[in-house]
C-alpha cells in the first residue's frame, strides 16, 4: 500500500512539473523566440551607444569606424555592420534588421520612451547629433 501511494505521489509530481514547464513555454514562447528578443534588445543597446557617442562628438562622423572602439558597429548575431547614413547638418540615421517587433518583447520593465520601438525587419531611426538620443 505504501509503495502504491509513493508511486502515485511521484506520478502526480511529474504531471505538475510537466504542466509548469508547458505553461512556461506558453507564456514565454520557445527558447529561440527568447533568443531573438534578446538579440533585438542588444541591437537597441548598440544603436543607443552609437547615438550617444555621436552626440558627444556634436557632429555625425563620415563612417561608424571614426567612433573608435567605444561603439559596437555590427549586429551581434549576423556580424553585419549596422547601417549608418550621415544626412545634412547634424542629422543622421541608424538602421538595423530586427528579428521581432518590439511589441513581442513583453518586458517586465517598460521602456521610458517609444523612440526605439521597432517592427520586425529593417528599421531606421532618424537622429540628430545636436540632441541627446532618447534612452
Amino acid at each position: 500500500m505504501l509503495k502504491r501511494r509513493d508511486g502515485l505521489l511521484a506520478a502526480g509530481a511529474g504531471v505538475v512539473a510537466a504542466a509548469v514547464v508547458g505553461f512556461g513555454f506558453y507564456v514565454l514562447g520557445p527558447p529561440q523566440n527568447q533568443r531573438a528578443i534578446g538579440a533585438d534588445e542588444r541591437r537597441i543597446q548598440d544603436l543607443r551607444a552609437i547615438a550617444q557617442l555621436i552626440y558627444f562628438r556634436h557632429s555625425p562622423p563620415a563612417t561608424l569606424a571614426e567612433l573608435g572602439s567605444g561603439a559596437r558597429p555590427e549586429d551581434p548575431v549576423t556580424h553585419v555592420p549596422y547601417e549608418y547614413h550621415a544626412k545634412s547638418g547634424t542629422a543622421y540615421e541608424l538602421c538595423a534588421i530586427f528579428a521581432t517587433a518590439s511589441a513581442d518583447s513583453d518586458s517586465e520593465y517598460p521602456r521610458p520612451t517609444t523612440f526605439w520601438n521597432h517592427s520586425k525587419g529593417r528599421q531606421c531611426f532618424q537622429l540628430d547629433a545636436a540632441q541627446a538620443p532618447a534612452w
